[in-house]
């Protein structure tokens, strides 16, 4: 008589071969399809093992071993990618989606090796729970994907959770049995195979509704190419297992000794392989080719290229992270990037796992640029190589020719401009550049020509603010000696008249040697230009530097008059407030009739130290007010002036932390306020 067992998984069998078909045929082009196909291609397998093994002897649960452990991994395999393919409502992927294949993998792999080696059937009920723990695993990830599908998609796969929650619910009930008392009821072990064949047609219902696409299978990159390692790995490990079983059946010492080396050289080699970058390249090169209609995620692929040119890396230079960036798309491990001078050449400007080539720049007429220029094509420099005639007998520097590691040229085009190219090296996956390949280095060139552009943009304007500051302290060097040699003018002017006043010789002298403190402070800038703007801070007293300001200035008409509330004390670089101040007197004395009037205040209001310097001269209009002063180059002195002494005045103020204020009118006065953070108890300088 047939046995029951046998028809049972028999049945089961055909009907996921069936569903294998239905899902490779008419509704291959159904989301999910080829997942559904792969996991009822591991049940057929399962199926017809079990029912073999009914044909010859009593079966156990516990026969299936490995085809156990496939079968539900196929079934997880396709849970897993329609969790891939969930988003919230901000349109980020299903986040515990990495912890969950993780753990999946674990399960796998443990139960893979409790089941599988002879040995662990001494454990007692370790396989069972084993087995009991993919089931559960299984209970998880059909709750998991219904409950984060959207509720107006859930008709789509209603049926596929019923069908798989009743799997793994039936097999739940099997090895909890089987687990606890170490037993199992017949009947319920032959209806195994039935149950499964009951629930295939509610799968098939639920692949019919899930509305047909264009596009390939709905699963993302990342988790096909991870599946498919673990899958690989999975596979390996079986093979080692059973070759480690058939050494260690040679029996004394010698087989001991074999499959302890075989296996450690097993696991050595699956950590090489892993870890080898061709090795993943030629998955990925092989899963793009056979899997998707797209050789690329546009998408995933934009995102990263975009985030390998903006990664602030400081063991790699920025034009390093270009090459990096387009190389990533073809799996090239480095290149050379060559940028456009402001001469029109082309020079080698960053290099990326290519050695330090010394290559002489190319001209913006050699015929490589040329091309590059006028046609945008992407060179592939193994084509080029077996057949020239394709490239319109392109003439390439023999640099470019002769090296065997050279791949592809990318033009880099701004516009019409070529802003410059990238030389790729070769793949670590031999691989063929079709239209894909080709367009995507191209826009991928458009985009970095546009960085490199910026960042040449960024250099030029670091050289023109060095040359600004340079020549902003020419500026000011310039006007320091101007009022030096004002001084030193006014001296000479009065020494016929005054040589014999002692108190005029003792004045000159004072004003001689401040003249020769402030060149010497000059020549130091210039000595080391950093100084100029680089401030000493110290304790000022604004009152008593008020008073030497007054006294200085006190050789030219009107003489100021001084006023000064409290003891005001600021944190300043004195020899630069004083010299704001004898220009703020100086410029007062020069706009005022010597009959006019001149006042200098001080005082404090609130945090502030405030000076007031304040005349009745001929004052400002107000155009100049709102677009000349404070301005370089403006003056209201005609040729005597620079129209340096404001701008000066004002950088260096609100350099130490201050503000300056001015009120004008024309033929009515000018008045100056400064206001400087006050410093209420006095410090050490």
């Amino acid at each position: 008589m047939f046995p029951l067992a046998a028809a049972s998984y028999f049945a089961a069998a055909v009907a996921f071969l069936v569903l294998a078909f239905l899902a490779l045929v008419p509704w291959r082009k159904r989301p999910g399809s080829l997942w559904v196909a792969g996991a009822s291609t591991l049940s057929v397998a399962w199926a017809v093992h079990f029912g073999l093994l009914a044909l010859q002897t009593d079966i156990t649960p516990m026969a299936g071993g490995a085809f156990e452990v496939l079968r539900n991994a196929g079934w997880f395999a396709l849970l897993l990618a329609l969790l891939a393919g969930r988003t919230d409502s901000a349109g980020q992927s299903f986040g515990p989606l990495r912890t969950i294949a993780l753990i999946t993998a674990a399960v796998l792999v443990v139960a893979l090796v409790l089941l599988v080696l002879p040995e662990m059937a001494a454990l007692g009920p370790w396989p069972a729970i084993a087995v009991l723990a993919m089931v559960v695993l299984g209970l998880v990830l059909v709750e998991q994907v219904y409950r984060n599908t959207p509720p107006q998609r859930r008709w789509e796969i209603k049926f596929l959770a019923l069908g798989l929650g009743a799997i793994f619910a039936f097999d739940l009930f099997l090895f909890a049995d089987l687990a606890l008392f170490q037993a199992v009821e017949s009947p319920v072990w032959q209806a195994r195979g039935l149950v499964n064949a009951i629930v295939v047609p509610l799968i098939a219902i639920a692949l019919a509704r899930r509305p047909v696409r264009d596009e390939a299978p709905t699963v993302s990159r990342q988790l096909l190419f991870h599946g498919a390692a673990l899958t690989g790995a999975g596979v390996y490990l079986l093979a080692v297992g059973a070759a480690g079983y058939y050494l260690h059946n040679l029996g004394g010492e010698l087989g001991a000794v074999l499959t302890v080396a075989f296996l450690f050289g097993a696991v050595v080699l699956l950590v090489v392989i892993f870890t080898s970058g061709s090795a993943r390249a030629r998955l990925r090169v092989f899963l793009s080719k056979h899997f998707f209609r797209d050789s690329f995620d546009y998408r995933q692929e934009w995102l990263r290229f975009t985030g390998t040119l903006s990664a602030e890396d400081g063991d790699m230079p920025l034009r390093q992270c270009a090459i990096q960036a387009i190389g990533e798309l073809v799996e090239s491990p480095g290149g050379l990037l060559w940028v456009r001078e402001r001469d029109g050449g082309y020079r080698l400007d960053g290099v990326l796992n290519l050695g330090e080539p010394d290559y002489a720049p190319e001209t913006d007429e050699s015929p490589l640029v040329e091309f590059l220029a006028r046609t945008g094509w992407v060179i592939d420099l193994d084509e080029f190589r077996r057949n020239p005639e394709a490239y319109r007998s392109l003439e390439l520097p023999r640099w470019l020719r002769d090296n065997p590691r050279h791949w592809l040229v990318v033009p880099l085009l701004k516009g019409d401009l070529l802003q410059g190219f990238v030389v790729l090296a070769r793949p670590r996956a031999p691989r063929k550049i079709d239209w894909e390949e080709r367009d995507l280095l191209k826009t991928a060139g458009r985009q970095l020509a546009v960085y490199v552009a910026l960042v040449q943009t960024d250099e030029a304007l670091l050289e023109a603010r060095q040359f600004e500051a340079f020549h902003r302290l020419s500026a000011y060097l310039v006007h320091d000696l101007k009022n030096i040699s004002a001084q030193l003018s006014l001296v000479c002017s009065n020494a016929e008249r005054h040589a014999d006043n002692p108190e005029f010789v003792r004045d000159a002298f004072r004003t001689v040697a401040s003249a020769r403190e402030r060149l010497e402070r000059t020549l130091l800038q210039l000595r080391q230009p950093h100084s100029a703007t680089v401030a000493t801070p110290r304790t000022v007293d604004l009152g008593q530097l008020a008073r030497e300001v007054v006294d200085a200035v006190g050789d030219l008409k009107p003489e100021p008059s001084l006023e000064v509330e409290g003891s005001l004390m600021v944190r300043a670089d004195e020899e630069i407030l004083r010299n704001v101040f004898m220009h703020l007197v100086r410029n007062a004395q020069e706009a005022t009739p010597d009959n006019g009037r001149i006042t200098l205040q001080l005082h404090a209001e609130g945090p502030w130290a405030k000076v007031l310097v304040e005349d009745d001269g001929r004052g400002m209009d107000q155009d100049f007010l709102k677009h000349r002063l404070f301005r370089p180059f403006q003056t209201t002195k005609g040729n005597a002036g620079m129209g340096i002494g404001l701008y000066e005045a004002r950088d260096r103020i609100v350099a130490m932390g201050g503000r300056i204020d001015v009120e004008s009118e024309s033929g009515v006065g000018t008045r100056f306020t400064l206001r400087l953070p006050l410093q209420r108890t006095a410090e050490g300088s």
